[in-house]
């Protein structure tokens, strides 16, 4: 549901408000200040913001893993710097409205901050990025999000790259060296270092995986183990991207080591909750792509026993979703996966794709009583777009 703020004025004042920023020249009145667009406007107030107090800015994009990136970066400023000094975005607080208003945080004790970009539609990331030129830029990666409003992946790389190219004055680049867009994204960066991360041994920072909860991480300069709360492989190279920015931060690996270790799930992020029937529910519900959905599939997959996957449509690919969900079903078959749920019109067609003893419903309320059949003792991995409210299944299926 969306609301403009012009209808609130009256009570923002009421609430102690002293001014109001508006675009509708029939609502001016005292204290308030006309402007062409207000979205603009509250940008420029941040850009003022951070001018004036000038922190450390570390912005961070990518297709995936931008908000549990974050999270690690920000737990490692924590550890080193003091809770104080540290600023970053709440939850996913990320586009043209999100940033600023956690820009307006920012006090004078903070010596870093950051900011996660989000992006879906053309021309975001510019302007963010704009509004917060970072000292540091990470790029996660390169996936199919928001597909629907750009021509390919290439298309999202480039705007992706707009972070790149809005870096302040001897800027760092921290960038996956995994992608196949990594020489497309350092082509014709003037000025930047660059700092890779990754399981390609070429990386600057990459890793040796110990066991399911042990990583050795390797650096330049030294080399240290870390237990990491985290699953999944996306995770190990959210932790790697984080590291390489604390690398050139200067920040001692204990400190590191600390920061990473501290950092819990994200909710709805691969998140393991006990469930009914002595089940382990794996909640994803976050959102969907078909990147981050065949990272999920493969975290299920390396766990023993009975495995269920319970599948709503992903959202944002356009005219292609048949497709993207088509190409799903390839990956699924590839796993040991025992039981296949879906809801939603293009999982219906993945469901008929895959036959055997998989099966596809009308609603939410069907699929959990046949969940409740069939669940006992298993892992079950739960995962859609937002859109698809696939939270709600797991609020029924979880003690």
């Amino acid at each position: 549901m969306n609301f403009d703020g012009h209808d609130f004025i009256n009570e923002a004042f009421a609430n102690g408000a002293i001014a109001a920023v508006i675009s509708e020249k029939d609502k001016k009145a005292k204290n308030t200040i006309l402007v062409s667009d207000t979205t603009k406007s509250l940008g420029d107030i941040a850009s003022m913001i951070l001018n004036k107090y000038d922190p450390f800015v570390i912005g961070i994009t990518g297709s995936n893993g931008k908000t549990t990136t974050k999270e690690i970066i920000n737990s490692i400023l924590v550890s080193n710097f003091g809770e104080k000094q540290a600023l970053a975005t709440q939850g996913n607080f990320n586009n043209e409205i999100g940033l600023p208003l956690t820009i307006f945080k920012l006090n004078s004790v903070h010596s870093h901050i950051t900011l996660e970009m989000g992006m879906n539609h053309p021309n975001e990331i510019n302007s963010l990025a704009k509004i917060a030129p970072p000292n540091l830029a990470v790029i996660t990666n390169i996936g199919e999000a928001h597909i629907e409003n750009f021509q390919n992946r290439k298309a999202i790389a480039n705007e992706k790259k707009d972070i790149l190219r809005n870096l302040q004055n001897n800027g760092v680049a921290i960038l996956p060296k995994d992608s196949d867009y990594f020489e497309f994204l350092i082509k014709d960066l003037k000025n930047v270092k660059v700092l890779s991360f990754g399981m390609n041994e070429e990386a600057d920072i990459t890793c040796e995986i110990l066991n399911e909860k042990k990583i050795l991480i390797k650096t330049p300069a030294y080399a240290f183990e870390i237990k990491s709360k985290l699953l999944g492989h996306n995770n190990i190279l959210n932790i790697l991207a984080a590291v390489a920015c604390a690398f050139q931060l200067k920040i001692h690996y204990t400190k590191i080591k600390k920061g990473i270790e501290n950092v819990n799930t994200v909710p709805g992020r691969l998140e393991l909750k006990d469930g009914m029937e002595k089940s382990t529910i794996i909640d994803d519900t976050y959102n969907a792509n078909p990147s981050s959905f065949r990272v999920a599939i493969d975290v299920l997959n390396e766990f023993k026993g009975k495995k269920i996957l319970v599948i709503g449509d992903m959202a944002e690919l356009g005219e292609n979703s048949l497709i993207y969900h088509q190409e799903l079903c390839r990956s699924i078959k590839e796993t040991k996966i025992d039981i296949i749920l879906g809801i939603g019109k293009h999982s219906k067609e993945l469901i008929k794709l895959l036959g055997g003893n998989n099966v596809w419903f009308k609603s939410k309320d069907e699929l959990v009583e046949y969940l409740y059949s069939c669940m006992k003792g298993s892992t079950v991995l739960i995962k859609g777009s937002r859109s698809m409210k696939m939270e709600e299944v797991v609020k029924k299926v979880i003690k």
